[in-house]
């Protein structure tokens, strides 16, 4: 089964320092004037969440990274899998997700709730809509500006991740769990050709097996 199962939160905070500098200038028979400092500027701080804070802001970020998985395509790779999904428009005879278990064996995804970039929002806002709260445990650590999701389901085992976020979205996911321990990158839009022949074999094959 593919591991975007769970869904969960991640990016690395900058910090920018500005370095001094000293400007000084002398002239003949004349006493040198003092050379104006430039101060360093602030160091930017990250400031801690509660959980009920890291949730609400994680809430806004998986849902800003599905709609633009929907929109633009998504690409999410790992060492194991490359999981592939575009836009209903760019979709191969009807279909617009697969995934590729490498070295050479491809499938169809049928729920965009199997993909990273969705999975944690479909969770969320299904519970909203239900006017509950959903089954996610989120923190955020201010050192590195990453968030952590923990869901429990019960016989099924537990999910357990941290994420990364680049522009407001989820980058990075990192399972935690010692057993499966998979990183997978997430990358928006730009779908290559070699992108699209995933979604083209796995569809070709699905059909030809039927």
């Amino acid at each position: 089964m593919i591991a975007s199962f769970a869904s969960k939160a991640i990016a690395v905070a900058a910090t920018f320092t500005i370095a001094a500098v000293a400007l000084s200038g002398c002239a003949s028979n004349a006493t040198p004037s003092a050379s104006p400092s430039v101060s360093a500027s602030p160091t930017p701080s990250v400031q801690p969440m509660t959980p009920a804070e890291a949730k609400a802001a994680y809430y806004k970020i998986v849902k800003l990274s599905c709609n633009t998985a929907q929109n633009e395509g998504v690409v999410e790779s790992s060492d194991k899998f490359t999981v592939v999904s575009v836009n209903k428009e760019d979709g191969y005879l009807d279909f617009s997700a697969a995934y590729l278990e490498k070295p050479a064996t491809y499938g169809l995804i049928w729920e965009l709730t199997s993909i990273t970039a969705c999975a944690d929002y479909y969770t969320m806002s299904m519970a909203e809509e239900a006017g509950q709260e959903a089954a996610i445990d989120v923190t955020f650590d201010e050192t590195d500006s990453t968030y952590t999701t923990f869901e429990d389901f019960g016989d099924d085992g537990t999910s357990n991740y941290r994420y990364q976020i680049k522009d407001g979205m989820l980058h990075l996911a990192e399972n935690l769990d010692p057993k499966n321990a998979v990183t997978t990158t997430i990358r928006y839009g730009n779908i290559t050709e070699a992108d699209r022949l995933i979604l083209k074999t796995a569809v070709d094959e699905y059909n030809a097996g039927r």
